[in-house]
């Protein structure tokens, strides 16, 4: 096997690395809320720097030791990404840990022992080790788009802590005088250039991931009411079509309620703006709290709000009307030295009579709100109600 031209090893593996430390960097500077890049753009430089001492091992068998354990140190730095990423606290440790690992194993073998082989062994089992956390930490972690990148990046941790398993057997069974060369110890020479090329392969599958979560968040903003956290107009008529298609397809029923906060200008005008704003928060939470598992709720706008039902029908929706009614009426905005009794109004209407579509629904809740305003507030009106004193 020809000899490993190593300059051109070092100017390439240090060249991509810079170049996807910088831009897992620029995605951490500019996205200050996405957690994990920031970890794996240094594990990137860290691993980077790494891999040119160790290759440089030739000349002068000392890097080694350093090498190794940056290499190590590096790949920690994953776990901790992955565990940032995911939304669980980094353990700082980990990095630390293991660079002190590989550092102490290197010296006592490398240096004290004259034990290279034994060196070579327990580096790459080490790194076995750490390849085999990050395939754990990313195993089927989530659905969709982002669920098949955590598989795809698994199977690489998985794979490159096997190559390490098998540097290691391949190490404990050839003669010594190996270790000092890639042509003698092909072994050598194939894995370190897979696992170069894996890592820029991991660093690509980090950069895809985190291009995900920014459209994720990006549909987020779009869809999410900024004040309170729930859906606004356009989510609402997402989650509608979403329902709507989902209800005709089985032959089931939907209903929509639409609240509005009686007097709320008063809360404007009498507490200010920034009460008002606290008051839709409350709102939210109160009436979440009696919904049940698949309904959907929404900020129709103002101090409007709008809920969906699946499997619903108008007296089935009157009634979980009235529960959400009596619980804000039961439950003044107490903040301080604030104490703001609040009233609701709310319209019923369902698909039977006014249709699936949204804008039909709307309409039809909204008619019933208004009488349900206009008949002394504070009240539940339903559709047919309406329809019948026309």
């Amino acid at each position: 096997m020809p000899e490993f031209d190593l300059k051109t090893i070092i100017f390439m593996s240090m060249l991509l690395t810079f170049m996807l430390s910088m831009l897992l960097g620029i995605t951490r500077a500019h996205h200050k809320g996405l957690k994990g890049p920031g970890y794996w753009a240094v594990g990137n430089l860290v691993v980077g720097l790494g891999m040119v001492l160790v290759l440089m091992q030739l000349e002068d068998g000392l890097l080694y030791l350093p090498g190794t354990a940056l290499i190590g140190a590096g790949l920690s730095l994953y776990i901790n990404g992955i565990q940032a990423f995911s939304g669980k606290v980094p353990d700082h440790r980990i990095p630390l840990l293991v660079f002190a690992l590989l550092f102490v194993v290197d010296i006592y073998f490398m240096m004290i022992n004259k034990d290279i082989r034994t060196t070579v062994v327990a580096d790459a089992l080490i790194f076995a080790g750490v390849y085999f956390i990050c395939a754990r930490l990313t195993f089927a972690q989530d659905e969709g788009l982002l669920g098949n990148l955590y598989w795809i990046t698994s199977s690489l941790f998985l794979f490159l802590g096997l190559l390490m398993v098998g540097r290691a057997v391949s190490a404990s069974r050839v003669d010594i005088s190996v270790f000092d060369s890639f042509a003698t110890w092909p072994v050598n020479a194939y894995t370190f250039m897979i696992g170069a090329v894996s890592q820029f392969f991991i660093s690509s599958l980090f950069v895809l991931m985190l291009s995900y979560q920014l459209n994720k968040k990006l549909a987020s903003m779009v869809t999410v009411d900024g004040l309170t956290g729930i859906l606004n107009r356009r989510g609402l008529e997402d989650a509608c079509v979403k329902m709507q298609g989902l209800c005709k397809r089985i032959h089931m029923g939907m209903a929509v309620l639409l609240i509005d906060i009686d007097h709320f200008k008063k809360v404007n005008d009498e507490h200010g703006h920034l009460a008002g704003d606290d008051v839709l928060r409350h709102i939210t939470r109160v009436a979440a709290d009696v919904l049940r598992t698949g309904d959907v709720i929404g900020r129709y706008g103002g101090e409007e709000f709008a809920v969906f039902m699946p499997n619903t029908n108008e007296s089935e929706a009157a009634i979980l009307a009235e529960r959400i009614r009596a619980a804000i009426e039961a439950t003044p905005f107490n903040e301080g030295s604030l104490n703001i009794p609040i009233a609701a109004s709310i319209g019923v209407a369902d698909s039977v009579r006014a249709g699936y579509d949204f804008k039909g629904l709307i309409a039809a809740a909204d008619s019933t709100l208004y009488s349900a305003k206009n008949t002394g507030r504070n009240r539940v009106m339903r559709y047919t109600e309406v329809k019948l004193a026309l």
